[in-house]
């Protein structure tokens, strides 16, 4: 059974003549006649039958109508599906957000202000999801990741939030919050692994007291001196609580890497768009340390 055969169908079941039949499908009388008898050869049914000088469809025939409708209905949308498909897909960024997260978002809330067509898709939990562009964080040294097709470093220094009284000229040894209570993030978040690391190289282990897997929790304890805490200089923004201030670890290497990546796939429009926009959003916002 052929998707033109069933087409030669329909268009008999609707004028229910075989000769004006013909003319609208630009095809020979024999022609059609020979395929709609190889239909009722495959299907062993009379799809017609004779009704005067016109034709008729039989109890089968308005059967096979009855699916052949929306089938021939449903095939013709097909290259208008695609069509949007393909639209939706040039117009659609997918972001796998690993760290920076604060960061990312205002990036996307900046470019759909001036891109408002453009749609986001971001993951954070699943690592099997398809992405276009990635960020994610290493201590120093970070290389690019073998599913990636290009990487952009950007290097940021680690700070101390810590309560503005106990601040002590411009760094802070982390030997002098040896018994502090920590807010840090799970252990499950990039970022709290690069702690982790620069902090064992450091001989240091902070005592921690909250932990969470949101980043907005973690600022937020520590903006309410509930705790001191790690905080990337840039890319977490600025602290919130007044009585709370940053201060730089006397401590040689305290910095971690943020990577931007982009997928060995072609990008679409807006992706690759989103991804050049994201990284000039990052040198800005990196770049306000030096202003």
């Amino acid at each position: 059974m052929e998707l033109l055969q069933l087409r030669y169908f329909h268009e008999v079941a609707q004028t229910q003549h075989m000769t004006n039949s013909a003319k609208r499908l630009g095809v020979a009388q024999p022609a059609l006649t020979q395929a709609i008898r190889r239909l009722e050869g495959e299907l062993d049914a009379k799809l017609f039958e004779r009704a005067g000088r016109n034709i008729r469809l039989t109890p089968c025939g308005e059967a096979l109508e009855s699916k052949v409708t929306p089938l021939l209905a449903a095939f013709d949308e097909i290259p208008q599906v695609i069509a949007q498909a393909k639209g939706q897909e040039r117009n659609t960024v997918r972001i796998d957000v690993e760290a920076a997260t604060s960061m990312t978002v205002d990036a996307i809330a900046a470019f759909r202000a001036t891109v408002p067509q453009a749609a986001f898709v971001i993951n954070q939990a699943n690592s099997e999801a398809r992405w276009d562009v990635r960020v994610r964080t290493e201590a120093r040294g970070a290389a690019a990741k073998p599913d990636a097709r290009t990487s952009q470093v950007f290097r940021e220094r680690i700070c101390l939030a810590i309560p503005k009284e106990q601040a002590k000229g411009n760094a802070a040894s982390l030997a002098d919050f040896a018994d502090a209570p920590f807010v840090c993030l799970a252990g499950t978040r990039g970022f709290r692994g690069v702690c982790d690391e620069l902090c064992l190289k450091a001989g240091f282990a902070p005592n921690v007291v909250f932990e969470s897997d949101s980043p907005d929790v973690v600022r937020k304890f520590i903006a309410l001196g509930l705790g001191v805490g790690f905080w990337p200089e840039r890319s977490w923004g600025a602290l919130e609580g007044s009585d709370v201030v940053l201060a730089p670890i006397a401590y040689a290497g305290f910095e971690r890497d943020i990577v931007v990546e982009t997928a060995k796939h072609p990008l679409g429009q807006k992706a690759a768009e989103f991804h050049a926009f994201l990284l000039d959003f990052i040198r800005r916002r990196m770049g306000e340390a030096d202003a």
